[in-house]
């Protein structure tokens, strides 16, 4: 899912929650990375959407938009307890095709595209429980508005805030099984007149002969209703406050011998509420060391 215009911190924040959880156990929010260990990764995340949840819910038509990511991530043990953490977008770009009327050839939209650097972000996870069956971390990101927050028709890499989000964890490891479940709950503090969110996630994860993982998530985000009034939107409107959604999805990774290794990860709406209504694919190289 992607939220067209102003509002693309929100699907920053579902890349950065996609992007935090692909790879393996390793990067999952309710873990912590060992003293002077490193998590790497360099992925391509990529939709492609025809429909857009409308304020109140409903799934409609819409000019197709796609959205095409180039990121790194990184996780760094910086004592046992507390890891940092960093996404970077290096490259977005996003379309809007030409519509054209048949049989006349007039055309009714003018197709565009926007291209550059995407919001980053960077944090700390730090271990409340660590060492044992069940784990608990506390968190806090930063949102940097690096990206394009204006565009003629809403194709901006960037919302142009500076947002805080507090996340709190716990997970829970299945032993001798090699598999964990964990859940988050976080709260998203946002600028510029966007309204506040309460974020939210479950995830599952089994290890197949100690090299393919397998993990299966659902996560949202809620609005606490509070931003500014009214679109904030152009030319491509339907860039609003109040984002909500739900969404499911599946990755599968392998990672060799050496902690080289590769994921492939899906996820697509349950529900929405101001987002695109798509599916979002991903692949990512990665290191542990």
């Amino acid at each position: 899912m992607k939220l067209i215009g102003a509002s693309t911190s929100s699907v920053l924040l579902l890349g950065l929650a996609l992007s935090l959880l692909v790879g393996s156990k390793a990067s999952a929010q309710a873990w912590t990375q060992p003293r002077g260990d490193v998590y790497a990764r360099f992925g391509f995340q990529f939709t492609r959407a025809d429909n857009f949840y409308d304020p109140g819910g409903a799934r409609i038509p819409i000019t197709t938009v796609g959205d095409h990511v180039v990121s790194l991530y990184g996780e760094y043990g910086l004592t046992a307890a507390l890891t940092a953490v960093a996404y970077l977008p290096v490259f977005e770009r996003i379309t809007l095709n030409r519509v054209v009327s048949q049989p006349s050839g007039t055309v009714l939209v003018e197709g565009d595209a926007a291209n550059g650097i995407a919001d980053a972000t960077v944090g700390l996870r730090y271990g409340l429980l660590r060492g044992g069956q069940i784990v608990a971390t506390a968190g806090l990101s930063l949102g940097l508005p690096l990206g394009s927050a204006s565009q003629e028709n809403g194709l901006v890499t960037g919302d142009g805030e500076f947002n805080q989000h507090v996340i709190v964890a716990l997970g829970y490891s299945l032993h001798p099984a090699p598999a964990f479940v964990q859940a988050s709950l976080g709260f998203n503090h946002r600028t510029e007149g966007f309204a506040d969110e309460i974020t939210y996630s479950l995830e599952g994860g089994y290890t197949l002969a100690e090299r393919v993982g397998l993990i299966v998530r659902a996560r949202g985000v809620e609005s606490l209703d509070n931003g500014a009034d009214g679109s904030l939107g152009g030319p491509v409107g339907l860039y609003a406050n109040d984002v909500r959604y739900l969404s499911v999805g599946g990755e599968v990774a392998y990672t060799l011998p050496s902690g080289l290794g590769v994921a492939l990860a899906t996820e697509t709406g349950v529900f929405g509420q101001n987002v695109l209504s798509a599916p979002v694919f991903s692949v990512g190289v990665f290191l542990k060391r």
